[in-house]
């Protein structure tokens, strides 16, 4: 491998056509989509794809709301799932999950849905606030979960919780965090674990998403919310990457215009719109971290790593690797498109099945989807506490 990769060759490399990163939706004169959820093309997304197993999957799917995160990661579509049956809270909302999902069998709950003996597994895409109590009691039924982000909402007891019931259960747990198969963070990944980079020196992730006025959210539970309670997008620019840890923390907060994050503006009694962490990482190294709400213009995720031997900004790595690994994100079944946030839906989807079929962790198990999430709580702490250095548990199965 030559010192630098560019752009040309590494897209090779990865698997990615000129077509691969055009958006879809929005771009191509539709409706205007939520942040994030304009889907990316690949044409050759399946190339390469084997059946594994001819096995079924029974999973059950609970919430659509304003995202419609039941329908979109693509378990109606995947040749080893059948979606026996799904939930909302609101009658409208069932009834056009159900429709997206071809899907006849509904429940008012997920209460009474994880009751189904006919469930193997179940997505939990409810309010974020619900996402571990939901959790816990799909894992207390005897089912298979995966969630969306985050995994825990601004309670560190909870993921000591969280973490104690995947474990008592040993059933197969995954929170659906899209930067990690985003492909720049899904070939850092390859290239890290090939011993690329060596130890990271200093890395950082990013993830903007302007709101003038709150996202309608059940309860409300986005308005005003502390930024980095919703951190994942960015922290999988370390964690992601490395699969280790951050150990402490120092964040500074920025209070912008919106009204819903002023003194009494919000549930939370959160001043922040912005938080910029700076961690430090258990190799020793640091990480910047941020969640921005008020900056114009910009949005998406976003990370780069510098390491003692090589470094990745976007889709540009610069190293002395003699050899990459194969960098392309698995195949995915013709059947299933890669969707939003970056093309990582649709892959989202694809590993956890696969973990259950194949009986082995998924890529984002429960230790690293709180090493993921709690970071992120400990920082807005530190962020109250005009930037005073605070730790940072850890977590391992």
């Amino acid at each position: 491998m030559s010192e630098s990769t560019s752009r040309r060759s590494f897209l090779q490399a990865v698997g990615l056509g000129a077509a691969a990163l055009g958006l879809g939706g929005a771009a191509r004169g539709q409706e205007p989509q939520i942040q994030g959820f304009e889907k990316a093309v690949d044409p050759e997304a399946s190339k390469g794809w084997q059946p594994v197993s001819d096995r079924k999957i029974r999973v059950g799917i609970v919430g659509y709301g304003v995202c419609k995160f039941g329908a979109a990661f693509g378990f109606q579509d995947h040749p080893n799932v059948e979606v026996v049956a799904v939930s909302d809270l609101f009658a409208d909302r069932r009834a056009a999950l159900a429709q997206a999902c071809r899907c006849e069998k509904t429940y008012p709950s997920l209460e009474e849905l994880v009751k189904d003996d006919q469930i193997e597994a179940v997505f939990v895409a409810t309010d974020a606030p619900s996402h571990c109590r939901h959790c816990i009691d799909v894992l207390e039924h005897g089912k298979h979960v995966a969630t969306a982000v985050p995994a825990v909402f601004g309670s560190v007891e909870d993921a000591d919780k969280l973490l104690e019931a995947v474990k008592a259960s040993g059933l197969n747990y995954m929170m659906f965090e899209t930067s990690c198969f985003h492909a720049d963070c899904y070939a850092m990944r390859r290239i890290y674990q090939a011993g690329g980079f060596g130890r990271l020196v200093y890395s950082e992730g990013e993830y903007y998403h302007y709101a003038a006025t709150p996202i309608p959210s059940y309860k409300e539970w986005r308005t005003g919310m502390p930024p980095l309670w919703y951190p994942t997008h960015s922290t999988a620019y370390y964690v992601g990457v490395t699969e280790k840890t951050f150990t402490s923390v120092s964040c500074e907060g920025f209070t912008g215009v919106q009204d819903f994050v002023k003194p009494g503006g919000n549930k939370y009694d959160n001043p922040f719109s912005d938080e910029i962490a700076l961690f430090e990482t258990a190799e020793g190294g640091a990480s910047r971290m941020l969640m921005c709400k008020s900056t114009k213009r910009k949005g998406g995720e976003t990370g780069r790593v510098f390491g003692e031997l090589g470094w990745m900004d976007g889709m540009n790595y610069v190293g002395s690797a003699p050899e990459l690994p194969n960098l392309r994100r698995p195949p995915l079944p013709p059947t299933v498109e890669p969707g939003g946030h970056g093309g990582a839906h649709g892959y989202l989807c694809n590993e956890f099945v696969l973990s259950i079929i194949e009986s082995r962790k998924p890529l984002v198990d429960v230790a690293t989807a709180l090493n993921l999430t709690v970071p992120g709580v400990i920082a807005h702490q530190s962020a109250l506490k005009g930037g005073e250095r605070l730790k940072v548990p850890q977590y391992a199965m």
